[in-house]
C-alpha cells in the first residue's frame, strides 16, 4: 500500500477502492440473479443491481467534489468476496445454493456498510458535508439491502435448506439399512445353499462305511 499523508488522502483512496468494488459487483449481480432459484431472491439481486449503479455514480460525484479523478485501483477485498461467492454457487443447488448466495451477498453488504460508514464519518470530520451526505444515502441503501436479504433467508430459504438436509440424511440412513438387510439376506442364502449342496465323494464313502458297519452288527446278533 502506498504511503498516505493525510486523512483526506485516505478518504480519496477509500472512495477509489469502493468504486472498484461497486464496478465488480455490477458485473457479478446479473449472474447471481440468474442462478438464484427463489423469485424473491432474484428480484432482490435485480433491485440491488440498479442501486449499485447509483452507488458508483455517487462515488464519482464525491471524487469530483473533492477535485479528484477516479483511479484504476482494484479492490482486492471485493474480488476475494466475489470469488468465494462464485465457488459457493458452483458447488450447490436449490435452497442450499440460495442460502449460500445470501451468505456471500451479506458478506459483501457488511464490507460495504463498514466502508461507507467510515468514509461518511471522515467526510464529516473534514468538513466535506456534501460528500458525507452522498455516503449517508448509499449507507442507508446498503443497510436496507442487507435487511432484505435477512428477511428472505428467514422467510423460507433457510428452513427449506434445512429440510433438504434432513431428507438427504433420511435417504442415506434408508440406503444404509437396505444395504445391511441385503447383506444379511445374501449371507443367509449362501449358508442355506451350502447346506443343500450335494455331499462330496468323501462324504458319500464315509456314509457307506457307516451303513456297512451297521449291517454287520445286525447279522452278528
Amino acid at each position: 500500500m502506498a504511503y498516505v499523508a493525510s486523512l483526506r488522502e485516505h478518504v480519496v483512496e477509500e472512495l477509489n477502492d469502493l468504486l472498484s468494488a461497486e464496478h465488480q459487483l455490477i458485473e457479478a449481480l446479473p449472474e447471481m440473479q440468474k442462478k438464484a432459484s427463489r423469485r424473491e431472491l432474484k428480484a432482490a439481486f435485480k433491485s440491488h443491481l440498479a442501486e449499485t449503479r447509483g452507488h458508483a455514480k455517487r462515488i464519482e460525484q464525491a471524487l469530483k467534489l473533492l477535485a479528484e479523478q477516479p483511479s484504476e485501483k482494484t479492490c482486492d477485498a471485493m474480488k476475494g468476496l466475489l470469488e468465494e461467492g462464485e465457488e459457493l454457487m458452483e458447488g450447490s443447488e436449490g435452497a442450499l445454493r440460495d442460502a449460500m448466495m445470501i451468505t456471500a451477498a451479506q458478506k459483501v453488504e457488511h464490507y460495504e456498510i463498514a466502508t461507507y460508514g467510515t468514509i461518511r464519518t471522515y467526510a464529516e470530520i473534514l468538513g466535506e458535508r456534501a460528500v458525507a451526505r452522498l455516503m449517508a444515502q448509499t449507507l442507508k441503501e446498503e443497510k436496507a439491502a442487507d435487511k432484505k436479504l435477512t428477511v428472505i433467508a428467514v422467510g423460507g430459504i433457510n428452513a427449506q435448506a434445512a429440510t433438504e438436509w434432513h431428507e438427504q440424511q433420511s435417504a442415506a440412513e434408508t440406503l444404509q439399512k437396505s444395504a445391511e438387510w441385503l447383506g444379511s439376506t445374501v449371507a443367509g442364502a449362501v449358508t442355506q445353499a451350502k447346506n443343500l449342496m450335494p455331499r462330496s465323494a468323501a462324504a458319500d464313502r464315509k456314509a457307506a462305511r457307516n451303513a456297512k458297519r451297521g449291517r454287520s452288527k445286525t447279522r452278528s446278533r
